[in-house]
């Protein structure tokens, strides 16, 4: 069991690796036209959704550029939520934000909500009176597979953030949407996963929207 665990950990290390150095190669421009066409699909997805309130991110180093979705997210009235990221709990609040100003530099450098006091939701709890998370989550990684499977920079914020949202919503609500976006050579054959690891509804990429629900069952 040690033995295995330690091949996982390794697979996952030079995954990481691998995929930062392939994400970190693309240029400036070739990010920016990628990421584009990303958003487009994404927004169309959401749009037809006729969805209202989507949880993001703020781009870091050579991630895939969301900004385009929360610009037409802005525009067309939605709401958006961006996360704090609290160092010492390990876990993430959620801010509304109505425009890329509002942020400013918070942990490991990545933009986030500057206003602490403003948090809607937070795991397990529902500030405000509100007891309903977004629609959609979009998340960022380092690698993903078709059948939902991610992986992550190994800190567990989005991990925590998941399982928090299941666990607080009420019998019967609608759960959020989870929703990788990614460059097309972020892809994987296999993402290695642990038990705890959850996986992702969809997955969107410059070549277009895999529902990855149904890709599992096409595998199982």
């Amino acid at each position: 069991m040690q033995e295995q665990s330690m091949q996982l950990t390794e697979w996952k290390r030079r995954l990481r690796a691998g995929n930062t150095a392939l994400r970190d190669a693309l240029s400036i421009e070739q990010r920016a036209l990628l990421s584009a066409r990303v958003c487009s699909h994404a927004w169309s997805w959401f749009s037809q959704a006729k969805a209202a309130s989507l949880l993001a991110y703020a781009p870091f180093r050579s991630e895939l550029d969301c900004r385009p979705l929360l610009a037409e997210a802005w525009a067309g009235g939605c709401e958006v939520l961006l996360p704090r990221v609290n160092r010492e709990s390990g876990d993430l609040s959620l801010h509304r934000v109505r425009s890329w100003e509002e942020l400013v530099p918070g942990a490991y450098g990545i933009l986030e909500p500057a206003a602490v006091g403003t948090a809607l939701t937070g795991p397990g709890t529902a500030a405000g009176g509100r007891t309903s998370w977004p629609e959609a989550v979009f998340v960022p990684g380092l690698a993903f597979d078709r059948k939902g499977g991610r992986l992550g920079y190994g800190r567990g914020y989005y991990d925590r953030l998941r399982a928090a949202s299941e666990a607080g919503l009420p019998k019967g609500a609608a759960r959020p949407l989870w929703i990788g976006l990614a460059y097309d050579l972020q892809l994987v054959p296999e993402v290695p996963l642990e038990e705890h690891d959850a996986l992702m509804d969809l997955l969107i990429t410059e070549n277009g929207i895999w529902d990855c629900r149904k890709e599992r069952v096409r595998w199982s």
